[in-house]
């Protein structure tokens, strides 16, 4: 068998890191560029933008291609209104290296081709309200339960010091995040993970209902009333992802406050096929510590019969300010989870962390711990790289490491190199050597 040698994966490393020497803003985790290229619409207040990407690549025994075009606009309707419509297509090939047909992998199977519809939305947003209704991507809060695309209802509001995230709705197999229109669940998929099997194919089948209240306890009102607010878009208040990083803001009293942020959660999962509906129940607290390192600690309660557990977190930031413009962040976390019920599982439907490139790691593979080094560095070509590093405590023992760099070629050229490594239990006879990845994303967006 062709597998793709540990050595000429280090080598690569080694190479990709020589010639990093220059970021792109994007998150790490959602690497589209689409939302940054949306542009007027013949000098209209109506906006659209295209993104294709290709993305070859090898995972140990196969050759890999996948393709993703989108198509989005933005229609600006009256009193701050819009609707927002996103789709595309996407194709994708996994052929063994041994395989004669792999010389034919830029002819995807039928089997592989998939129209579809990302989000259609109507939106409402003034500097202290936000209102989204329809199929949208959303989180809920900073907090690990809800990472999903839906169908429903979605609020914000802001109240001074206080701060209300409300979300309702419906998940379907098709368009969820790991559905069919995803664009590497079929690419990676070495443990035939099925990560839908439990959604619902019909409206009501699943449901989620939620609230988060947060609270800022060193608010300060403006001196001057005026339509103008410090609480603008509703960024979710730094939501929790992959490897989520906290908020830069400081209090502007010239003394960093220890309490940042307080939050609170009410959760639940229901519908025709959910057997036995889930409670959650939880609080967070960010923290400010000496040394200019930022604390999350949290801890969510599930409430499931047979399946009553606690779920903690931890996590810590450090980030470094460089004179020449650069930055550098450094990330460690641990999720850990107590049983109340002897063998408790952990396991929100929607909560999609996917933490690691290749195993998507989520809730029902905690207890995790992670680690990250992502560097920013200065000029147009707005380079980044990232190092991660993920690791199972219990289970199948998986292990993950992943190197990250991004550049921006031309203003509308976006390229990604990734390189993986990961071990297991859970294919340790097949693969004993572990698996090997490497993948290049090139997306040309206008």
């Amino acid at each position: 068998m062709k597998r793709l040698n540990l050595k000429v994966l280090r080598n690569l490393t080694l190479l990709s890191l020589v010639l990093s020497a220059a970021p792109a803003y994007s998150q790490m985790q959602c690497r589209t560029t689409l939302g940054s290229h949306l542009t007027p619409i013949m000098g209209t207040d109506h906006l659209m933008a295209f993104e294709a990407t290709m993305a070859p690549g090898v995972i140990t025994d196969y050759r890999i291609q996948g393709g993703m075009y989108l198509l989005a606009f933005d229609f600006s309707l009256w009193n701050q209104s819009n609707l927002y419509f996103e789709g595309g297509y996407k194709n994708w090939s996994k052929v063994d290296l041994d395989d004669a047909a792999a010389d034919d992998i830029n002819l995807p199977e039928l089997t592989s081709r998939h129209l579809g519809v990302r989000q259609l939305f109507y939106s409402f947003d003034t500097p202290k309200t936000a209102v989204k209704v329809g199929l949208h991507e959303t989180k809920l809060g900073n907090y690990l339960l809800v990472d999903e695309r839906i169908l429903g209802g979605s609020v914000d509001r802001n109240f001074g010091a206080i701060d209300v995230n409300v979300r309702a709705g419906t998940v379907l197999q098709n368009f969820a995040r790991m559905g069919q229109f995803c664009a590497n669940r079929h690419l990676y998929n070495l443990t035939q993970d099925n990560f839908t099997e439990n959604i619902g194919e019909k409206p009501g089948e699943t449901n989620l209902i939620g609230a988060v209240i947060n609270w800022n306890p060193h608010y300060q009102a403006p001196a001057v009333s005026s339509s103008d607010d410090d609480f603008s878009d509703f960024d979710e208040f730094g939501e929790f992802d992959e490897f989520s990083e906290f908020s830069d803001e400081e209090s502007g009293t010239g003394s960093i406050p220890l309490v940042e942020n307080v939050g609170f959660i009410l959760y639940q999962e229901m519908g025709s096929i959910i057997e036995d509906p889930k409670q959650y129940v939880g609080s967070l607290i960010d923290l400010n510590l000496p040394g200019e390192i930022s604390m999350r600690t949290g801890v969510v309660y599930q409430g499931l019969e047979n399946n009553n557990a606690l779920v903690y977190i931890l996590q810590s930031r450090k980030a470094f300010l460089w004179n020449s413009g650069m930055n550098t962040d450094l990330i460690v976390s641990y999720i850990g989870k107590s049983d109340i019920d002897d063998g408790a599982v952990f396991q929100p439907l929607f909560s999609n962390l996917f933490i690691g490139e290749v195993m998507r790691m989520d809730a029902t593979s905690f207890p995790l711990w992670t680690a990250e080094v992502k560097h920013r560095f200065g000029g147009p070509l707005r380079y980044k790289t990232a190092l991660k590093a993920v690791g199972q405590v219990e289970g199948d023992q998986t292990r993950e490491i992943d190197l990250e760099n991004s550049i921006h070629l031309f203003d509308h050229v976006q390229a990604t190199l990734l390189l993986s490594h990961v071990e297991s239990d859970a294919f340790e006879i097949e693969f004993p050597d572990g698996v090997n990845m490497i993948r290049t994303e090139i997306r040309v967006a206008f």
